[in-house]
């Protein structure tokens, strides 16, 4: 971007949709220009007199800058060079000496890569230690030695051992259902983060998340309790659920057990579930990263169910009662801010 294409400050962008994006391409082209170019107190000066112009603007500045700042942070896990679409002239070559700054544009351009290595960074770890693994959009269903099957969502990890008298499954990352064989004389037992799942022949959902683990049941029985034996137990039967804090703390309840599982059908079903859970779940279909802004926001209540192959339609149903705005910066970068 020259600086002939910054934004006019003597330009209205009040009223409508087509207004609010309009400020928000021209708060996003601020924020490039500024990086580029910070000790430039001409530049900034119009762009004080283009937050002042309209108050859309002061509002669109806000939200972009913040957005802009969250993106940069992605540096810090890798950097790629910037690929450009169309032919750019050679740059002229840098003194001896001088220190080489990235400057916004170059970290917006490569936010992409950047988003993706962060996505794919931990992958490549769960690939080392897991024996079944999905990518983001896939889902797949694993037969076990024994009979049982296993319905791993987007994004997840498991691993399995097994032995001669006990059927040991670990879900390292993301969600599964599982439909697990009878065997008394081998118990079925699923570890995720600190809950430990006891299977009493059953088709059960479990899903590992920011908090802790949840666990709910379609049809038969499990047992849930603490890895470390340190709290109690609880044991669900069909339509129950149970959520398994980090620390060991049980809550649980009863819902509808045709919802368990809903997302084998590529839907996101929540019921009084936080916002910012249901965004989680949305991330495991989106090549890319789905950056939430608002904690507030992110607190709020969310039902319904939502399709999630479309994850930039689905966010913003998930959004919208709560008057939050969504923006997809990239096609691989959503943003999703309060109001």
């Amino acid at each position: 971007m020259t600086r002939s294409s910054a934004p006019d400050a003597d330009r209205s962008s009040s009223g409508g949709d087509d207004a609010w994006d309009r400020a928000m391409r021209e708060a996003v082209d601020w924020t490039i220009l500024l990086d580029d170019d910070p000790d430039d107190t001409e530049l900034r000066a119009r762009l004080d007199s283009w937050r002042r112009q309209d108050p859309l603007h002061e509002r669109a500045w806000t939200e972009a800058s913040h957005a802009s700042d969250l993106i940069a942070r992605t540096k810090r896990v890798a950097f790629f060079p910037t690929v450009s679409h169309r032919p750019r002239p050679p740059e002229a070559p840098r003194r001896t000496g001088e220190r080489f700054r990235p400057g916004r544009r170059t970290i917006l351009a490569g936010a992409v890569a950047a988003a993706i290595a962060w996505v794919a960074a931990p992958h490549i770890l769960l690939h080392m230690r897991a024996d079944h693994i999905t990518a983001t959009g896939e889902q797949r269903t694993v037969t076990l030695d024994d009979g049982s099957m296993v319905r791993l969502a987007p994004g997840s990890a498991l691993r399995v051992s097994y032995a001669r008298d006990s059927r040991n499954v670990e879900l390292l990352s993301g969600e599964a259902y599982f439909e697990v064989r009878r065997d008394p004389a081998r118990p079925f037992n699923v570890r995720s983060d600190n809950a430990a799942v006891t299977v009493l022949g059953t088709g059960f959902d479990v899903r590992q998340g920011d908090s802790g683990t949840d666990v709910a049941v379609k049809h038969g029985r499990v047992r849930v309790a603490s890895a470390d034996a340190m709290h109690g137990s609880v044991i669900l039967g069909a339509g129950q659920w149970a959520h398994m804090s980090h620390s060991g703390q049980i809550a649980s309840g009863s819902g509808s057990a045709e919802l368990v599982g809903a997302w084998t059908d590529r839907r996101i079903t929540a019921v009084d579930r936080p916002l910012s859970e249901v965004l989680a779940d949305l991330r495991r279909y989106h090549r890319g990263a789905i950056i939430l802004t608002s904690s507030k926001l992110g607190r709020s209540s969310v039902t319904g169910t939502f399709e999630a192959d479309d994850p930039l339609k689905a966010a913003s149903l998930i959004v919208q009662p709560h008057r939050g705005t969504v923006r997809q910066i990239t096609p691989w970068l959503i943003v999703v801010s309060g109001s």
